[in-house]
Parts: C-alpha cells; sequence; structure tokens
C-alpha cells in the first residue's frame, strides 16, 4: 500500500453503501476519520472507509462475540502489517452483502454503546508571540 499522502479515495457507490448500513441511532455521530467517512459514539470510533475497505475498531474482546470476524485483517492504513490494535477491516463478504453490514454495523454498534463514554479532549489556544 501507499503512503497515506498516496490514499486514495473510496468509490462512491461504497460511500452510499456505508452510510445506508450505519446504525438509525442519535448516539451514532458521523465524522471524518483518516479524511474518510467515519462514525462515533459516545466519542468511541465505531466504524469507517479506508481506502476500497470498510473498517471497524472493536476495543477489548468485543471482536471475539462475533464469528462473521473470524477472517477479519487487522487494519493497518500505512500497509505495513502490523495492524492497529483492536481496528478490523470488515471482510468483503460482508461489505457487498447490503444486510450483513448492516446487521454487523448494529450489533457492533449495541456493544461499543455500553462502553464508558470518552471525554473529548480540549484544545490548547495558540499562544500569541509579540511582535519587535
Amino acid at each position: 500500500m501507499a503512503n497515506p499522502g498516496m490514499w486514495t479515495k473510496p468509490d462512491p457507490a461504497m460511500v452510499d453503501r456505508f452510510h445506508a448500513a450505519l446504525p438509525d441511532q442519535p448516539a451514532a455521530v458521523r465524522r471524518k476519520m483518516f479524511g474518510y467517512p467515519a462514525c462515533f459514539v459516545n466519542g468511541h470510533y465505531f466504524a469507517g472507509l479506508h481506502e476500497d475497505r470498510v473498517v471497524i475498531r472493536l476495543p477489548g474482546g468485543i471482536r471475539d462475540r462475533f464469528p462473521e470476524l473470524a477472517e477479519a485483517l487487522p487494519f493497518s492504513p500505512r500497509g505495513t502489517g502490523k495492524g492497529l490494535k483492536d481496528w478490523y477491516e470488515i471482510p468483503s463478504s460482508i461489505v457487498e452483502a447490503d444486510d450483513s453490514l448492516a446487521d454487523l454495523l448494529a450489533a457492533t454498534f449495541k456493544e461499543v454503546v455500553q462502553l464508558p463514554s470518552k471525554e473529548p479532549k480540549t484544545r490548547k489556544a495558540p499562544t500569541r508571540t509579540a511582535v519587535r
């Protein structure tokens, strides 16, 4: 895989499929991650796109509760082969079946929404230096 500056945009049909599969829940907040469409719940990354892949983050042992993810590869955005902790690529067999993708995202949402909320990070105001 190319370096992050070379990432490609997902196919618009994939973006539509991803958005259609997201749970219709008030706690599901859509925004961007890595510059791609993503969804967060209680401040936790929940699901998103990266290039042509749907990726999810399942903290702790949540992944073990989903046998359909047994073949899920670790998500490695830099292509190093070393995946990010608790991040997985959803197998294409699930992504290509609209009902399967929606069912999986709904089920994982129910698990992740139970995690304690993450406090939003506050940004420090930039310091101003006097110009002389």
